[in-house]
């Protein structure tokens, strides 16, 4: 069995709107939001459920990548030319129906990094989907049809 990865993980808790640096999620409950990662780091940017005032089927975070790019993109030494829908990237909601996490993602994500986040996000279940809105690279540009 191939050992685990350990991830280098930098983490923000977004509450009452506003953001701020965490070393750890602390407390109960689980948490939606969104991620970046390279080939070390992960940058998550956490918002716990109980937060969310208008739950429908989907708990969903305020936070969109763009808004918090400069952050992730600090963090993860990326070129100021750098867009945040170039890096790995995903969107963490909770399904009200079936009591579950949802990690969405693009083609570069490896399953170790989706344990890691369910960690770090406090998911008891959780599952991966892949959705072509975070794809990078060749496989964004093939959907696209960009040249």
């Amino acid at each position: 069995m191939k050992p685990r990865r350990k991830w280098k993980t930098s983490l923000f808790l977004f509450e009452q709107e506003s953001c701020r640096p965490i070393e750890n999620v602390q407390g109960p409950g689980f948490h939606v939001g969104i991620w970046w990662h390279d080939s070390e780091l992960i940058v998550a940017f956490l918002q716990p459920v109980s937060e969310i005032d208008k739950p429908e089927h989907w708990i969903d975070s305020d936070l969109s990548h763009d808004s918090v790019w400069g952050v992730a993109q600090k963090l993860l030494a990326c070129p100021s030319e750098t867009e945040y829908f170039q890096v790995p990237r995903g969107r963490v909601v909770w399904d009200i129906n079936l009591r579950s996490g949802i990690l969405y993602h693009g083609n570069a994500t490896p399953v170790d990094v989706f344990e890691r986040l369910a960690e770090l996000f406090q998911l008891p279940r959780w599952e991966a989907r892949l959705d072509e809105h975070y794809l990078t690279g060749d496989a964004l540009e093939e959907f696209y049809g960009l040249e």
